[in-house]
């Protein structure tokens, strides 16, 4: 479970999910309790019989073992005869390869017919796992975070109740864990901040930023402010190509290496390195996410 963004974001979804697999088990234990219950076996409804040598059932429908020892003397092994048959799955296995899968109903296949996720380096709080992306050179851009307080996202019953307790431990422990947060500057003597993208994952060559903080802050903190130069391996990023992209306070930088994409002239190579540099007076840049693929 992860915390942002909410505490019911994700909770609710793992939770739903869990709770309908729980159902889909039950409800298959009450078909193999009904077929018991009726002298039938159960084995019937959910496997079909193979016509495999190696199986686990013999011809007559009984199981059919016997123990051998090892040359150490160790027993347990088990061998099945060649009269055996396997019991196979009526219903038929899930894809194992990419290959194998459908065609996804509402994701750009570049982005989601490929071997590898994602990968993302996250200035918000909380934060878990390992990051793909990283600073290679930060010069003077500050991290920042939220400082929220104690009621801060915490219903008003909750609050009001805490309060009478006027309790420090019962505050600590009513505190969102939920915080925004970016790496950022506003002024050119801060210098240049380079990440290492994970270029040996990189599958399709997309580059997405987004910016903190504001649900629609991607156009004007990176597509339109001129004071903002972006960089790949030192030439400069062509913004009339880039666009507001996956939601409004992202934009993609590149999206694709142009193996994928005509009009790309991004090449993929052994080392990406990404960077940003403000000019004089400029706007305040605030980096939340960095995201490769």
């Amino acid at each position: 479970r992860n915390w942002h963004p909410g505490p019911l974001g994700f909770q609710i979804a793992s939770d739903a999910f869990a709770y309908v697999y729980s159902m889909g088990v039950l409800m298959a234990l009450e078909l193999i309790e009904k077929d018991m219950d009726a002298g039938l076996d159960p084995r019937d409804r959910w496997f079909v019989k193979s016509t495999d040598d190696r199986g686990l059932l013999s011809t007559d429908g009984e199981y059919e073992e016997t123990e051998l020892t090892s040359s150490e003397g160790q027993s347990g092994l088990r061998h099945l005869s060649s009269k055996q048959r396997l019991l196979e799955p009526k219903l038929s296995l899930p894809p194992q390869t990419v290959k194998d899968m459908p065609e996804p109903l509402f994701c750009d296949p570049l982005y989601c017919s490929i071997p590898h996720p994602p990968s993302c380096i996250n200035y918000e709080k909380p934060t878990y796992g390992v990051p793909g992306p990283t600073v290679q050179t930060q010069n003077e851009w500050k991290i920042w975070k939220q400082n929220n307080n104690w009621a801060y996202e915490v219903g008003k019953k909750d609050i009001a109740l805490f309060k009478r307790w006027n309790d420090e431990e019962w505050y600590q422990k009513c505190t969102h864990l939920d915080a925004c947060g970016g790496i950022t500057a506003s002024d050119s003597s801060q210098g240049e901040l380079v990440f290492e993208l994970p270029a040996s994952k990189m599958t399709t060559g997309l580059i997405i930023v987004c910016g903190c903080c504001g649900k629609k802050v991607g156009e004007d903190m990176f597509l339109k402010n001129e004071n903002l130069e972006i960089k790949l391996n030192g030439k400069v990023l062509n913004k009339s190509k880039m666009d507001v992209y996956p939601n409004a306070k992202c934009a993609r930088l590149v999206k694709a290496f142009k193996d994928f994409d005509e009009d790309s002239d991004i090449s993929k190579e052994d080392e990406l390195l990404l960077s940003f540099n403000l000019k004089t007076n400029a706007n305040e840049v605030k980096i939340s996410h960095l995201i490769a693929l």
